[in-house]
């Protein structure tokens, strides 16, 4: 009786329906074949996504709303954590994972799932085209090193408007920002390219070697690029940016947020499985393109790390002085913000994240915005 009740739960949650399992006491047979039972992780991610679509008008939604419920009860449990949770109240064996409430699952858990099913989604979207035009034979040489966010940014919009990097002897140019910004921008950016670390072991992990990462150290960064000291400039002041790379304004830099990061995250981890290595970096710059604001602050470096970081921006500081750089602005820029000032979150929280997934996975308006591989991908500048 109790399968039969389950498999009854699990045809209410395919119809669109909101009711907890414990809840639940239909045992009518359901007209499909019965077959093994989804996980609780998938089972409860369902009934909050039926939550959240709950709204919508029915209708010609239903069959959607159909193949939407399939592709998430097959959905897999990605990343680290036990496998498919059986339902709490069913006959179980004495061994593996003990029986749940899908309803006090944490954040976590519903997670594992939604991510696999944004990335399905994102490789069936495929990746936006790259803007580009002609390159102008008059631009300025330059190369961007620096704040990965903003580098990013400026790096597809100049290519858009015919002033690509490189060429015979380019400036290096270095884009500078508060250390502690410098880190949770290098750690927002790695997350919408191949996934990273969580972000507080990420941070441990380079306090622990007492390194910054290669983006966040500007000194590193120049030298890696042979900058000689008359073609390199450390900009500090993004107001003095443009005339560096020879344009008159900058385009509007969105800084992701901690909820926004942590989502792309974990479907880096996801897609990396799924499609080759070299194609990853373009289905995630489109995922950054297209991903929903949720009005979350961006990722902020803990009070606990501050010593650590105002000590490495001061090293990096004397090094850059040493150099002999010429800089735009002022090093002292580089300290990390007080604590006051920094503003942002010590961390992602989880809940936020599944409020953020669940949102992508119901409303597919991210899909359907913006270009198609099909559009034109080489524009003349107007």
């Amino acid at each position: 009786m109790t399968g039969s009740r389950a498999h009854s739960w699990v045809a209410h949650l395919r119809a669109g329906g909101t009711t907890p399992w414990l809840a639940w006491s239909d045992a009518s047979p359901d007209p499909r074949a019965p077959g093994p039972l989804p996980g609780a992780q998938q089972l409860e991610l369902l009934r909050r996504i039926n939550l959240a679509s709950s709204a919508r008008p029915r209708g010609d939604h239903d069959r959607e709303r159909t193949r939407l419920a399939d592709r998430v009860l097959a959905a897999p449990a990605a990343g680290r954590g036990k496998a498919d949770l059986p339902l709490v109240g069913l006959d179980a064996p004495g061994f593996g994972p003990r029986p749940v409430d899908p309803s006090e699952l944490s954040a976590h858990e519903l997670l594992r799932v939604a991510s696999a099913v944004l990335a399905d989604d994102l490789g069936a979207l495929g990746p936006d085209p790259v803007r580009t035009t002609w390159a102008r034979p008059w631009r300025l040489r330059f190369r961007l090193v620096g704040d990965p966010v903003v580098v990013g940014t400026l790096r597809a919009d100049l290519l858009a408007r015919g002033r690509p990097e490189g060429g015979p002897r380019p400036f290096v140019v270095a884009v500078g920002a508060p250390l502690d910004d410098l880190l949770a921008r290098t750690w927002t950016q790695r997350c919408f390219e191949t996934g990273t670390m969580p972000w507080p072991e990420w941070l441990r992990f380079w306090r622990g070697r007492d390194q910054l990462p290669p983006r966040a150290d500007l000194l590193a960064s120049v030298r890696r690029w042979n900058g000689r000291r008359p073609f390199v400039r450390i900009v500090t002041d993004l107001d003095l940016l443009p005339r560096q790379v020879g344009v008159r304004r900058l385009p509007e830099v969105r800084v992701p947020g901690a909820d926004q990061a942590e989502l792309a995250r974990r479907v880096a981890a996801v897609v990396g499985l799924r499609v080759p290595a070299a194609e990853r970096p373009a289905l995630m710059r489109t995922l950054q393109q297209r991903i929903p604001a949720s009005g979350v602050a961006p990722i902020g470096v803990p009070s606990r790390e501050r010593d650590w970081v105002a000590a490495s921006a001061e090293r990096m500081s004397r090094g850059l002085s040493r150099a002999g750089y010429s800089v735009v602005g002022d090093l002292a820029d580089l300290a990390p913000r007080t604590a006051s000032a920094a503003g942002g979150s010590g961390g992602a929280d989880d809940r936020q994240v599944l409020d953020l997934a669940i949102r992508m996975v119901v409303d597919t308006g991210w899909r359907a915005g913006g270009r198609r591989p099909h559009e034109v991908e080489r524009q003349v500048e107007q």
